[in-house]
């Protein structure tokens, strides 16, 4: 038999175990209306990271992982929390959450592989289930708000997300949310195996946990929420290491993903939601070790316009290019530099082509409908702007601003507010969204836009009610 039939067959052993033993947790149904409301009360903390080239990255890592195991009863999902601590999570109905700061505190792809892994495995066994069947002394919209709150955390640290879970439920009742040792060995197991599987290195699971336990040092306030959910680190490093010495050269790791490509998104975090200075710094410290490295270039040429010094940036971007020549990411990052500083002819000349790139489609298209509007050529932009809208108009909001000002030049009075509406609705003005909708609403005739415009008022209202109550 050969080592990946192995690898298959020991994987669907481990699943059929999880089954088994799972079979008190909460019903599927439950499940699916948990993860539900649990989404819901992450989405009003506007706690994602929505940046496309990201989340691509994370969620090719997640597919490919999930694509060894047998159908499951949910379909997997990949997220990213904007928060700089050490933590991942999974949580009702195959959602999976990495936090920023683990992702740019790990080395490689295989890292990040490793973690998600793990949380595939809880998933898969339904550990989390299991969790919120012992704690049925609450409903399960509680529930939902005690989860949303340990795993979004707060910008500045723990305490406000600890702060949201303990006003969800009674003191003590947190402690529902960390995996047994058993929960951990189990999913250690089968996320090292569905890794594997997937070719990546499995030593990733390791380095990076062992990057997580080098944050234990902090003191017990400090402690990488990983730690607190996943206990028992220490053990599981153990019992990796003795894994791998005897099965970790049995596969040649072969995924497809190119490590840079791992490098651009880690430094594009942190240029994009770490603190200025501090990014700043860092990003120096690792060039006065490589003078030449593309990625952290890459990374400063997306920081430094956070504070308009969009000619160092550029500088940076232009190094990195010199170290990866025509390489689409930091090409398209190079014409979102031109377009912030007004020039819309050089950076839609830099980004012919990229929309055909998959992991950067959406932003491409975006940015040169961007960059046509910029040059006065709003019919020309109109198709790429509304491509943008179907696809990721959440993402970027602009793309409804820029078509507000696309009808505005036709005399599109009703289209002009709707748009308005609309972009102010995605960004939270709400007070202009609700204006300007109820303008469109007065004069667009029945259709799809008048209702998407009444539908938007409705969300706000629920929004305002549930904030009051």
């Amino acid at each position: 038999m050969s080592t990946e039939k192995k690898i298959a067959w020991v994987v669907i052993v481990i699943l059929l175990h999880c089954q088994v033993r799972c079979a008190w947790a909460i019903s599927i149904s439950e499940e699916r209306k948990m993860a539900k409301e649990f989404m819901e009360a992450i989405s009003m903390q506007n706690k994602l990271v929505k940046d496309p080239m990201a989340v691509a990255l994370v969620s090719e890592v997640g597919r490919r992982i999930v694509a060894q195991l047998p159908p499951q009863p949910f379909p997997f999902s990949f997220y990213i929390v904007d928060n700089g601590q050490f933590n991942a999570f999974a949580t009702p109905g195959g959602n999976i959450f990495v936090h920023r700061g683990l992702i740019t505190s790990l080395d490689n792809v295989d890292e990040l592989a490793g973690i998600l892994g793990h949380e595939s495995a809880h998933a898969a066994c339904r550990h989390v289930s299991q969790m919120i069947d012992r704690s049925k002394v609450v409903n399960m919209g509680t529930l939902a708000g005690v989860l949303a709150g340990v795993l979004v955390g707060a910008a500045g640290g723990a305490d406000a997300g600890q702060a949201v879970a303990m006003g969800a439920m009674a003191v003590g009742q947190t402690s529902m949310l960390a995996y047994s040792r058993e929960n951990e060995t189990e999913a250690d197991q089968k996320g090292i195996l569905l890794t594997q599987a997937a070719s990546f290195d499995p030593r990733g699971l390791l380095t990076g946990l062992e990057k997580i336990r080098s944050r234990d040092w902090y003191g017990s306030e400090k402690i990488p929420g990983y730690l607190k959910t996943h206990p028992g680190s220490a053990d599981r490093i153990v019992y990796i290491s003795s894994w791998l010495d005897q099965h970790g050269d049995e596969t040649e790791p072969d995924n497809g993903i190119d490590p840079f490509r791992f490098d651009l998104v880690k430094h594009r975090l942190a240029g994009l939601y770490g603190a200025v200075d501090e990014t700043e710094q860092e990003f120096n410290h690792l060039l006065e070790k490589n003078p030449n490295d593309p990625a952290v270039h890459y990374g400063m040429g997306v920081l430094l316009p956070r504070v308009s010094r969009l000619d160092e940036a550029l500088v940076h971007l232009r190094r990195a290019l010199s170290q990866k020549i025509f390489d689409p990411y930091i090409l398209l990052e190079t014409g979102h530099v031109y377009l912030l500083a007004g020039d819309g002819k050089k950076a839609f000349d830099l980004m012919a082509g990229l929309e055909k790139i998959p992991a950067i489609a959406t932003q491409a298209t975006y940015y040169q409908a961007w960059a046509l509007w910029m040059m006065g050529k709003g019919d020309k932009a109109e198709r790429g702007l509304l491509k943008t809208i179907q696809t990721a108009g959440d993402v970027f909001p602009k793309s409804y601003y820029f078509m507000a000002d696309v009808a505005r030049q036709r005399q599109q009075t009703d289209q002009t507010h709707y748009y308005l509406g609309r972009y102010y609705y995605e960004i939270s003005a709400f007070k202009n969204a609700v204006f300007h909708l109820k303008k469109s609403i007065a004069l667009l005739p029945d259709g799809e836009m008048k209702t998407g415009a009444r539908e938007m008022i409705g969300q706000m209202e629920k929004q305002k009610k549930k904030k009051r109550g």
